[in-house]
């Protein structure tokens, strides 16, 4: 009898040793380097078809601040839905973005008692800043997850840094600096006159970017902010949350023309060898294509 107990003692030591090996090699096989990182995401980021958040975004840049509250939603390959809090003309104002498949981008704000409409093709639109910067591939379908650092990883030397805990999951942490190319590109001098470090939160279970903060040149004083909570991945999503149609007799400010024109002086620009495209984030109220 004494000797079955040790037994089963020591078969239930062995077994929690095992685990425990396996446990380890686990970890130790686990992403490591920026490079598996952003393979683990890609690969986990794949089976997301929907997902929806809440999202925010500190801003405090040029002088001014900004913040911007709301929820969104993503259906790919690039239908997107948004309503956010806006402050706007020294008032708080209501803002709705929809896009379809066609990639017309509408732009619902409510300013106090006065509506405005923008409709903005941004297919066309960053199609042409796309072949302006030499960026390879359609920028929308950029908006997918698992295909955000396809270009990223060519714009950004990415460092491993101390893993993090948010939202009750813990995060694989990445900082960002600009590679040469970026940094010598006309189209991106704006934003590379900003910022001089971007930092990044995976989740480390989904894989997905949960924030993601951009520093000043001096890399130590934080200027962006953005993030998302409340994650919920693969719902069933309707295709008409993605459809928007103005009153009949509403007036529209189309901005495409205006925006391809800002592209076709930026052209006659020289410029340095192009660079590729930044990872995508949601628009934002500037209505400007995706920035890192």
């Amino acid at each position: 009898m004494l000797m079955q107990r040790f037994r089963r003692i020591g078969a239930t030591l062995s077994t929690c040793l095992l685990l425990l090996a396996f446990a380890t090699v686990a970890g130790a096989q686990g992403p490591k380097t920026a490079q598996e990182i952003m393979d683990f995401s890609t690969a986990k980021s794949s089976g997301y078809k929907t997902w929806s958040a809440d999202y925010s975004q500190r801003m405090n840049m040029l002088g001014g601040q900004m913040s911007v509250d709301g929820q969104m939603i993503q259906k790919l390959p690039h239908k997107l839905w948004m309503r956010a809090n806006v402050p706007m003309m020294g008032q708080q104002s209501k803002m709705t973005m929809v896009m379809g498949d066609d990639g017309i981008l509408w732009e619902v704000m409510d300013i106090g008692p006065q509506r405005q409409i923008i409709k903005m093709d941004m297919s066309k639109v960053m199609s042409n800043a796309a072949s302006q910067a030499g960026i390879k591939v359609n920028p929308l379908e950029q908006m997918d997850p698992s295909k955000q650092w396809e270009n990223s990883k060519q714009l950004f030397d990415f460092t491993v840094g101390k893993p993090q805990e948010l939202d009750s999951q813990p995060m694989f942490v990445m900082d960002g600096v600009w590679k040469q190319a970026a940094l010598t590109n006309q189209q991106m001098a704006m934003l590379v006159g900003m910022v001089g470090k971007s930092r990044v939160f995976i989740g480390q279970h989904d894989g997905f970017l949960h924030r993601m903060e951009q520093f000043d040149k001096s890399k130590t004083n934080l200027v962006m902010a953005m993030e998302f909570k409340n994650l919920k991945f693969n719902e069933d999503v309707p295709d008409s949350t993605f459809v928007y149609a103005p009153p009949a007799d509403a007036q529209v400010m189309d901005m495409t023309p205006m925006l391809e024109m800002q592209m076709r002086s930026q052209s006659k620009t020289p410029t340095s060898p192009p660079a590729s495209a930044p990872p995508s984030t949601p628009p934002t109220p500037a209505a400007k294509p995706p920035t890192p």
